[in-house]
């Protein structure tokens, strides 16, 4: 390569150069990934690349023309002379010559996955080359990775037992590679291609669903498999494949294959009748009556034909839900239970996402518990206006508690459990009020296990903050000369009191206390003595809503209702009118509910606000900006809005909000759980998308410090070092054929590391990711999934996971998903291992990592979404002084505490 890898990469615009032995597969794409987004300097220097003429006077290209630097490139300068330009090529012409062709470089990208037995195959029939450039060329770049021609036979996704039925769909015998070859990138537009490549990277299980090997009779399973290569993909519409051949559609075929949860036989995980899902997809509403929909319904399981149509047959919306819904029932009720609460259940999934997603995070897995908060949730919904937004925060807020007792060790499930059938059960009137039924509740029930405060509000802070540590072991740390321990409930709790403070809201007992006295006089049993010991309760209360009221709004609520109960209850006692006092408990039972949805709001936020010395905290309490959506007029938009996802509202002229359910606030505050620690350098504008980047976020927020374990971080570390070994101790392909198998790479990457294994040695590590490390150690991801990253986008949970290698580049080219930022846990993984170096305790990665992931965030400079080399390599980097850097910030704010210090 004239001028060298680095100054050719920059002319093209690509910082930073990619790895020499993936430069061409990685060039390739960058550049023809959005050819309608390049730069005109990009594209001026191809011009004068393609025109060998003006190449010899250009200058001022940046390219020193004395450098070089070899690069790996499928076949031969003769080779692409022949098939591909029809005319001789020099080798030191042939990478400008394939980079400023499209057709050329898109055949080069294809090539560039395939194995050295298939390249030799293409070598020894060059026509192929040339047809495959003149007709399919996009297609066989997007999918040409299992591709596999041994012995002049095409090896297709499967093996023997899947011969009959790919000759089936695609026409053609698999000795006959040539013709097979080229009749699968043509046919269909591609499609058929698509599928192929889908199965062969698929795991054996999901292969084994996907060409139906778990239906026992062979004739059966071809006919479904042929519709399948038929009217199955050809269900996808938004196809765009020659034009944008690295991007794909969110929810497409690979999407839909990847969800389903099967055996290891391949047979699908229940619920899996097709008359069930049949039932489920038909609606949106809740059933009266689901018995009636279970009756008479087609029990034989869904196979992958059934399941394809029935997820494409939708909008982008109805597809996105069907496969959540589809991914949630199976890790739910793959046990069974009840179905028709099932049903219920996952029907509820849809238009109440977030009550279902957190009652999964509680650790619920009782379908009638899911059924019955649903029905709930769907009560409430019937409701508009202020009645909607008090009876709604009420609703969310107490879940939302619970939700964060049961992540702190506060409460363990089964009592979460019962907690949330006592919530659903509280009594609900028809004109949509609780009239002091959760004010009751909360003291009664889901404070039993709190400590003795001197106010419930404090009782209640500490239980939302934890324990010292999940086993309630003390932890002690020397650092930097100190003595320390490990205290995540005295930090958190310190840090919640802040917040509180900040927020200037009113405290819970307030409304607690309103809404007893309004019990009081509903008994109509008290005496005129009664009525002003009431009174002496209720006029400081009224008095500290009338100072605090910041709005006119607020003196129009609840203090306007207090105030005038003040006044008659002052009547009351002066004429010894038991009824009217009676009459007043109905308003002050209103006022009971409005006060509480304030706090319980205001709570939830607090939660998950972050550094009480934040920039969010200097406004007014931000948590009477939310949104339930209750402003929508199209009645199904408005009812999953109250339950959606929560999200940042940043509109013009419009404050900031948070719009959504008030349930998984820490995806919508996401950012605020990440950290600068210094603030002394001036930060770039940062190059990672903003999908990318919220994942990045949100797989913080979502770290539990009471799940992180001294003994995780100990596997991780050891099995990372094991891993390291083992590619020190590369010596030639036979080695790279033994990780290259174990890590499940293509013949791209086996390539790639083969080639820099001698040309450039010690950059093969960089070549690896570290969760790919790990698995060569011998490590489980499965047994890891605390120290992983968010799995929102990619499985529709609100979980942390560990992906396994090559999962998410299977799913990669789907920016709007950033699914290669959820498969790269490296940052966390870097983390587990400098804390073992360092001789900490697990728990801190939590804080450890939340700096950790803001540095990333800010200097990482991919080329491209899909450039994770260059987040390895970022991560990788981050060095001992760096984690004491940040470790110093957790002896400042917690949760490393002076060990003499008064908690």
């Amino acid at each position: 390569m004239p001028g060298g890898v680095a100054a050719f990469a920059q002319a093209l615009a690509i910082d930073p150069p990619p790895d020499r032995g993936r430069f061409m597969f990685d060039v390739t794409r960058i550049l023809y990934e959005n050819p309608g987004g390049r730069k005109p300097s990009v594209a001026a220097f191809l011009l004068n690349l393609a025109q060998p003429a003006q190449r010899a006077a250009h200058d001022g290209d940046g390219v020193d023309r004395g450098a070089t630097d070899v690069v790996p490139v499928p076949l031969t300068a003769d080779v692409w002379g022949r098939a591909i330009f029809r005319r001789k090529i020099a080798r030191d012409e042939l990478v400008g010559a394939i980079v400023t062709d499209h057709t050329a470089s898109l055949l080069c990208h294809g090539l560039a996955a395939l194995d050295d037995q298939t390249l030799q195959y293409f070598v020894e029939h060059l026509s192929m080359l040339t047809r495959i450039a003149e007709r399919s060329a996009p297609v066989f770049a997007a999918f040409s990775s299992s591709l596999h021609i041994h012995a002049s036979r095409v090896v297709p996704p499967g093996g023997d037992d899947a011969v009959a039925l790919w000759e089936a769909v695609v026409g053609e015998r698999v000795n006959h590679p040539e013709a097979f070859v080229l009749r699968l990138f043509e046919l269909s537009d591609g499609r058929v291609a698509h599928l192929f490549d889908t199965i062969g990277q698929l795991d054996a299980p999901r292969r084994a669903f996907a060409l139906g090997l778990w239906i026992p009779d062979a004739t059966l399973r071809l006919e479904r498999f042929k519709v399948l290569g038929t009217a199955g993909i050809n269900a996808y519409r938004d196809w765009h494949v020659r034009q944008l051949p690295f991007s794909h559609a969110s929810y497409d075929l690979t999407m839909t294959l990847m969800r389903v949860t099967v055996d290891a036989g391949g047979v699908p995980r229940q619920p899996a009748a097709r008359g069930f899902w049949s039932r489920v997809f038909a609606g949106s509403e809740l059933p009266d009556d689901p018995a009636r929909q279970m009756r008479a319904i087609d029990e034989d399981p869904f196979d992958a034909p059934w399941l394809v149509e029935a997820v494409a047959s939708g909008d982008i919306r109805q597809r996105a839900d069907r496969l959540d819904q589809i991914a949630f029932a199976q890790r739910m009720f793959g046990e069974g239970g009840d179905r028709q609460d099932v049903f219920v259940a996952v029907r509820a999934m849809a238009r109440y996402r977030m009550l279902m997603l957190t009652l999964e995070r509680i650790g619920i897995r009782s379908p009638a518990v899911f059924a019955s908060a649903a029905r709930q949730a769907a009560r409430l919904g019937g409701l508009d206006g202020r009645r909607a937004l008090v009876a709604e925060a009420q609703f969310q807020g107490a879940l939302a508690l619970i939700r964060r007792m049961t992540a702190v060790r506060s409460i363990d499930t089964p009592f979460a459990q019962n907690l949330v059938e006592g919530l659903v059960a509280l009594p609900f009137s028809e004109q949509g009020r609780y009239a002091g039924a959760v004010a009751e509740w909360i003291p009664r029930a889901l404070m039993k296990a709190a400590p003795p405060a001197s106010t419930r509000e404090a009782a209640l802070l500490a239980i939302l903050a934890g324990p010292a540590s999940a086993d309630g072991q003390t932890v002690r740390v020397v650092w930097e000369g100190q003595r320390y321990r490990l205290d995540l409930g005295a930090a958190e709790r310190l840090r919640l009191e802040r917040v509180r403070e900040k927020q200037e809201a009113l405290p819970i007992d307030v409304a607690f206390d309103v809404s007893a006295v309004a019990r009081t006089l509903v008994a109509e049993t008290s005496s005129v003595e009664d009525l002003q010991s009431i009174l002496t309760r209720l006029t400081p209360i009224a008095s500290s809503i009338r100072d605090r009221a910041r709005t006119e709004e607020e003196d129009n609520g609840a203090q306007a209702a207090l105030r005038k109960a003040v006044e008659d209850l002052t009547r009351a006692v002066k004429n010894k009118d038991l009824k009217r006092a009676a009459r007043l408990a109905e308003p002050l039972l209103d006022a009971s509910d409005e006060l509480l949805s304030q706090a319980l709001l205001s709570l939830a936020y607090a939660i998950e606000l972050g550094d009480p010395d934040g920039t969010i905290l200097l406004a007014e309490d931000v948590s009477r900006r939310h949104d339930f959506g209750f402003a929508v007029k199209d009645g199904e938009v408005r009812a999953r809005t109250a339950w959606m996802v929560p999200r940042q509202d940043v509109s013009p002229g419009v404050p900031w909000h948070v719009a959504g359910s008030l349930l998984g606030l820490d995806v919508a505050l996401a950012p605020l759980a990440l950290r600068r620690v210094n603030s002394d350098r001036i930060v770039d504008a940062p190059r990672l998308t903003s999908n990318q980047r919220e994942v990045f976020a949100v797989s913080v927020a979502l770290m539990n410090p009471f799940d992180l374990r001294d003994v995780d971080r100990d596997v991780i570390a050891d099995a990372i070092e094991r891993g390291r070994r083992r590619v020190r101790e590369l010596t030639g392909p036979k080695d790279v054929e033994a990780v290259a198998s174990d890590l499940g790479f293509d013949g791209g990457r086996r390539r790639a590391v083969e080639w820099t294994l001698a040309h450039d040695p010690r950059s093969v590590e960089s070549l690896i990711t570290l969760t790919e490390l790990l698995v060569l150690g011998g490590g489980r991801p499965a047994d890891l999934n605390a120290w992983g990253m968010s799995m929102l986008s990619a499985m529709g949970c609100l979980c942390s996971r560990l992906t396994p290698p090559g999962a998410w580049l299977t799913l990669s080219g789907r920016p709007q998903l950033a699914v290669t930022a959820a498969g790269m846990a490296d940052v966390h993984l870097q983390v587990a291992v400098r804390l073992k170096e360092l001789g900490l305790p697990a728990p801190l990665a939590r804080v450890v990592v939340s700096a950790a992931v803001q540095d990333f965030i800010d200097d990482v400079k991919p080329a491209d979404e899909a450039d994770w080399p260059t987040m390895t390599r970022r991560a990788r980097a981050i060095s001992l002084e760096q984690i004491e850097d940040y470790v110093a910030a957790a002896t400042a704010a917690g949760p490393l505490v002076p060990d003499n210090a008064p908690f």
